[in-house]
């Protein structure tokens, strides 16, 4: 590493837009209690998340929903601050306190909501999309949303499974553990909800494809290789290349990263230097090498 700080710089973006960014996340935590209650909640099919689990919770503990889900995410702050630091925990605070607010407030607008004639298979069609609108918008914004989050990390941070493999595994083991409280018709169900939920984010928040290959010049070429490699442990391939007008020889980045991290990457691009040009293509084949610095 040279002596630029990408500390700083990760900082400097963490708070440039703030007020736009903390809007989304908001209106991202509202949209997906709201989905909960109307959607989930009233047809015990379990969510994805922290919530479905909370969801499972309350039917063993006479608790209200809300507060079950305030538990859960206290305890995943409890893991979150004994194995990834203070920071880590402070960055979770916000959505461990506001979203189990936001469903209590919710059930109130959506108890008189009657669906019951509506075809279940709908139903989970739109409460999917709702989810799968309300994660986008949070993962966007860049807070913590907390919660299995944590869990996702600790099973990457110990067992090098990726964050997706993660999620993955957990919402399945979540799914498969609803049959034995609501029934093998519900679970189905919640299949179908993390179908249409995954495909959102994806597809229509995030981008359309899987992955995003990289195309970068910029004046500081190490700082976005090192922060590439370092940060977020993705190969980087440097080209030698020469500019059609200007005849000069200079260096492009090349690199592919999950469509997940596009966002992140092209943020601190910019924010490293300003005048940089990178152009993102949608890539449906690839095979993406992590911690490999040797490309």
């Amino acid at each position: 590493m040279n002596n630029f700080d990408i500390a700083h710089f990760i900082n400097n973006l963490y708070k440039k837009n703030f007020g736009k960014r903390f809007f989304m996340f908001v209106m991202g935590m509202l949209v997906s209690a709201l989905a909960f209650n109307l959607f989930y909640e009233k047809y015990n099919v379990v969510p994805t998340g922290s919530t479905g689990l909370s969801l499972l919770i309350s039917e063993f503990i006479p608790f209200n929903t809300s507060l079950i889900v305030l538990l859960v995410g206290l305890l995943f702050l409890i893991l979150g601050l004994v194995f990834f630091g203070y920071n880590y925990a402070f960055k979770m605070l916000l959505a461990t306190f506001v979203y189990p607010f936001f469903i209590s407030v919710t059930f109130l607008f959506t108890r008189e909501i009657d669906l019951e004639d509506t075809s279940l298979f709908l139903i989970m069609i739109f409460g999917g999309g709702l989810l799968g609108f309300s994660s986008g918008l949070i993962r966007k914004s860049q807070f913590n949303q907390g919660g299995f989050n944590v869990l996702f990390d600790l099973m990457n941070k110990y067992f090098h499974i990726s964050i997706g493999l993660s999620n993955l595994i957990v919402n399945v083991i979540l799914i498969f553990a609803s049959v034995f409280v609501y029934g093998i018709e519900s679970a189905l169900y919640a299949i179908v909800s993390l179908i249409v939920s995954s495909y959102i984010v994806d597809r229509v928040i995030i981008g359309i494809s899987d992955n995003k290959v990289f195309y970068i010049v910029t004046k500081r070429p190490l700082e976005v290789r090192d922060y590439v490699l370092d940060k977020l442990h993705y190969s980087v391939t440097v080209l030698k290349i020469r500019g059609g007008y200007s005849n000069k020889k200079k260096k492009m980045l090349m690199c592919v990263v999950p469509t997940i991290e596009y966002v992140k990457l092209k943020e601190i691009i910019k924010e490293i230097d300003k005048d940089a040009f990178f152009l993102i293509v949608d890539t449906y084949e690839s095979s993406i090498k992590k911690n490999c610095k040797n490309m």
